[in-house]
């Protein structure tokens, strides 16, 4: 089988690029079926679940259904099952086949946010994990504790929990790791970071969804001592292992890769791009990168061989895994919002599929990418703002995978769920209906929802600042 070469290249001299994909498909099919066997992400083994047990599913992978699933939500819109009250917060909701689990914050009486949400204030409340029945909406149980916020855009946690057969993993915005029973809600263990490691908390809190593997959380804590990022015992939440000094710890989940028949663990921080060893946290490889702000916070993406980072400020990044350290295939020179050449995303994970790239950029542009070249397709402001003249900052919209053709389906910051089909010839609509009223707000106080659904076979649940919405899926 060829290899593909790659050369690392100027990522704006587009002419001068030296870089063969004839064989990606055939190796992105090898490693398809490797992940098959390992249970890792594309875009991981493609399985229809009855689950959405951690950020962005079962696998990591932003994938619904193996098999295209129909439905016509301008004629036949979903009907709402159930609806409950929550607190405000941007975790999305985890699920299995009996339960949602999500997280809120719950200021107490008297206490408000600063007027301007990017500043940091003091608020007083707690914050809560809830368990919620999946067919009735009944709470099921409820742990809470007090917490106080010094972070920019307080509304609330910013994790996904993380669900177990029996367990759910929690991460708080002010670094509060909780493990409870996920059949009654009772604490079986935490760790309060800022103390327990020395941590100190991000301008926007702590958002980097924990991890499980083999028994282990793996959490990025920025603490001191060189725990970066800390490996926790499932059962007992004793330590086992602890990596990395980072001065920017940044936003972005700690996230498994698929590189030379072994599994790794990637941290990607504001300082740069490192790999570990998952079992025991020993160094693979570093990639400097600074960002502005330390942006890290859209999942990194694997497509076969390589792998695929975008930032809000700092642009886009492909590393190619074959070389070691892995090399840079062709990487967004300028740092800018505004002015921006690839794709520059805050809080949307883009997807990756038969060598283009589909993801939201910094003003709310879906657009699309050659991966070979971040040559720039199409872009289209129908899946945000709806109108190609109005540009929001950090309009934004999730993409889901529908089947493993062209359909998918996105939720976007209005609460819209949008049917579409993106490829290389352009974004094409079939419906769309509101699923949950959009209430919470931005810097310019712009009504949003900034939380990423939960969707199994049978149910999509949504969130916002006031409650929890689940709708009956076709």
């Amino acid at each position: 089988m060829e290899t593909p070469h790659l050369v690392q290249q100027d990522c704006d001299s587009l002419s001068s690029r030296s870089i063969t994909f004839h064989s990606l498909r055939i190796l992105s099919y090898a490693w398809y079926l490797a992940t098959m066997i390992y249970g890792i992400g594309e875009q991981a083994a493609l399985a229809e679940n009855n689950s959405w047990n951690a950020w962005l599913g079962d696998h990591a992978d932003s994938v619904w259904s193996k098999h295209e699933r129909s439905m016509d939500l301008n004629k036949e819109p979903l009907k709402l099952a159930w609806k409950s009250k929550l607190g405000s917060g941007y975790s999305g909701p985890s699920m299995d086949s009996n339960s949602a689990v999500v997280m809120d914050f719950t200021p107490a009486p008297g206490e408000t946010a600063p007027a301007n949400v990017f500043n940091r204030g003091k608020i007083i409340g707690k914050e809560a994990i809830r368990c919620f029945d999946l067919q009735t909406g009944a709470l099921k149980w409820s742990y809470s504790y007090d917490e106080t916020y010094a972070i920019s855009y307080p509304a609330g946690p910013r994790t996904t929990p993380l669900l177990t057969n029996d367990k759910v993993i929690s991460l708080g915005a002010e670094g509060r790791l909780s493990v409870v029973s996920k059949l009654q809600g009772n604490l079986l263990w935490e760790k309060k970071l800022k103390q327990t490691h020395q941590a100190k908390t991000p301008l926007w809190g702590f958002a980097g969804h924990p991890l499980l593997f083999e028994g282990a959380i793996i959490c990025l804590v920025g603490g001191k001592e060189g725990a970066g990022v800390v490996s926790f015992d499932l059962i007992t939440g004793k330590e086992n292992w602890r990596a990395l000094h980072l001065e920017e710890m940044g936003y972005c989940p700690p996230t498994i890769i698929q590189r030379n028949k072994q599994q790794e663990l990637v941290i990607w921080s504001g300082d740069g791009i490192d790999s570990l060893n998952p079992r025991d946290g020993t160094s693979n490889w570093n990639i400097p990168w600074k960002l502005r702000f330390a942006l890290s916070i859209s999942t990194p993406r694997q497509y076969g061989d390589f792998l695929y980072f975008t930032s809000f400020y700092n642009g886009s990044n492909l590393l190619n895994l074959e070389t070691h350290p892995p090399s840079i295939v062709w990487q967004t020179k300028k740092a800018s919002e505004k002015d921006t050449t690839h794709l520059n995303s805050i809080m949307s994970t883009p997807y990756l599929h038969e060598e283009h790239i589909y993801g939201i950029c910094s003003y709310g542009q879906l657009r699309c990418l050659e991966m070979q070249s971040g040559k720039r397709i199409w872009e289209t402001m129908d899946a945000t703002t709806g109108d190609d003249s109005k540009r929001e900052r950090w309009a934004n919209a999730f993409i889901i995978k529908n089947g493993s053709a062209e359909r998918y389906l996105l939720f976007n910051e209005s609460g819209d769920l949008i049917d579409c089909d993106l490829s290389p010839d352009g974004y094409v609509e079939h419906g769309r209906m509101n699923l949950i009223k959009p209430n919470g707000k931005d810097l310019r106080r712009r009504p949003i929802v900034w939380s990423h659904p939960g969707i199994t076979r049978d149910y999509i649940c949504v969130r916002n600042d006031d409650s929890i919405a689940c709708y009956k899926l076709p």
